[in-house]
């Protein structure tokens, strides 16, 4: 497997628990949006953990990428790297992909971080000369959990092929949104995209769940890509 440098060159925090992380390797190279990268070593820790790349590959700018983080109060080294600092990496790796040949419509369901690949698959597919319709379902528990909230809107209002729909488990009574469980939503996604192919990142048991659910409501095997953590 590739392995290679980079350096932490801006830190945006998304909300007080994850921040987005953009690199810059030392040398240009090439992912699929999905895929991942293994943190091998950071500020001389050896750590060997998995982050999936939150970032479409730009051909312009192919030294840079970005991951969204989780920050636990410096339980791992990253989460207290400074602007400048460097990390060791291997990848990138991953089956997590666009279908070679898909449907006419995709549905993306994260929660957490797991919404990280699936922003970099979503970029890359509204840049390309594209019919596919997107629906992205990303399950919080609270609004000031919803990650890329902003930008994901922004998507929405300029692209008549893109929907966002964040759901809430928990939260304050404003919320104007849905609420429930991600798995609560998905009959109706379905049902308004099929044909359809899903693609499910987040925690095992919600994503068993959800791989399950869309079975029941018809979505192919061959149709659903899911990772998990």
């Amino acid at each position: 497997m590739n392995r290679f440098d980079a350096e932490l060159i801006a830190r945006t925090p998304l909300t007080a628990r994850v921040h987005l992380l953009r690199f810059a390797a030392r040398e240009p190279f090439q992912w699929a949006a999905g895929q991942y990268l293994l943190v091998v070593r950071c500020a001389g820790v050896e750590l060997r953990i998995p982050y999936s790349i939150a970032s479409a590959c730009d051909p312009a700018h192919a030294r840079e990428f970005e991951i969204a983080a989780a920050i636990h109060a410096g339980a791992d080294a990253i989460d207290g790297l400074e602007i400048g600092g460097r990390v060791e990496l291997e990848g990138p790796a991953g089956s997590f992909v666009w279908q070679a040949e898909p449907s006419p419509a995709a549905l993306l369901v994260g929660v957490g971080t797991g919404i990280a690949p699936l922003r970099a698959l979503i970029r890359e597919e509204l840049a390309r000369a594209s019919s596919v319709r997107l629906a992205l379902l990303a399950g919080h528990r609270v609004a000031e959990d919803v990650l890329f909230h902003d930008e994901f809107n922004a998507l929405a209002a300029s692209s008549a092929r893109f929907r966002f729909v964040p759901t809430l488990s928990a939260g304050a009574e404003g919320w104007s949104g849905r609420r429930g469980r991600v798995q609560a939503q998905l009959a109706e996604l379905v049902r308004s995209l099929e044909p359809l192919d899903a693609y499910v990142c987040g925690r095992l048991d919600m994503l068993n769940e959800v791989v399950s659910e869309l079975a029941s409501l018809g979505v192919p095997a061959a149709r659903i890509r899911a990772e998990g953590y």
